[in-house]
């Protein structure tokens, strides 16, 4: 992982300090400010309370290749596989149509990304419709053909990233971290940990360059 005290928060997308363009919206119309939208279930503010895995994508090229690392990360961590850590784990996928032309179609895209995903991943499948160059170099996501993912911490930091097809070595390394990130002992697994999360309990990308390496695949 991203050592803490060198790890940037994920950062803002759109609004008027950036251009324009709204926010994210969930597929249930919500308003989804980032990076907040990502610990609104904790409350306590703890970093081991939880973690993220964000699954950015500009293009349906690029889309298509996010299972590849959604896939194994909620198998291994959302599910049976680890109760322990299923309620602290959380994936969201955060698509950006870009252009004038998306903008103007966006009530045929949110429809057809509600007919494609489960009602249950409505909240945490977020749709953004404008051009944040801020955002893209904040992340540098200047590639839109490709897919992105980022883990955070429970505060919204990046301390994992990786871009394109998910490899079996980037796979293990992404799970490892956001272990890591949620400590079975960590006081989120008591009542008093506060919020939701903590009431219920290519190569390596980490380490200090982890936020730039995934430039490399672009």
């Amino acid at each position: 992982c991203i050592e803490p005290q060198v790890a940037e928060m994920f950062p803002s997308l759109g609004g008027d300090e950036n251009g324009g363009g709204g926010l994210p919206i969930t597929l249930d119309d919500e308003v989804a400010p980032l990076p907040e939208y990502v610990y609104r279930n904790n409350r306590a503010k703890d970093a081991t309370a939880q973690c993220t895995l964000v699954a950015l994508s500009y293009k349906d090229f690029g889309y298509k290749m996010l299972p590849s690392w959604i896939g194994p990360f909620q198998k291994e961590l959302c599910g049976a596989a680890d109760s322990r850590r299923k309620d602290r784990v959380e994936v969201i996928k955060l698509s950006i149509q870009e252009g004038t032309v998306l903008r103007l179609l966006k009530s045929v895209i949110k429809t057809g990304f509600k007919k494609e995903i489960p009602d249950h991943d409505h909240e945490r499948t977020l749709l953004y419709f404008g051009n944040d160059q801020k955002f893209k170099d904040s992340l540098r996501v200047h590639n839109t053909l490709t897919g992105y993912v980022f883990l955070l911490d429970g505060i919204g930091r990046v301390r994992w990233a990786g871009s394109g097809k998910a490899t079996d070595h980037e796979l293990r390394t992404l799970i490892e971290a956001a272990k890591e990130l949620t400590p079975v002992s960590s006081s989120a697994d008591t009542a008093g940990a506060g919020g939701d999360f903590g009431r219920r309990g290519k190569g390596s990308r980490g380490g200090l360059s982890a936020q730039r390496q995934h430039r490399r695949r672009q």
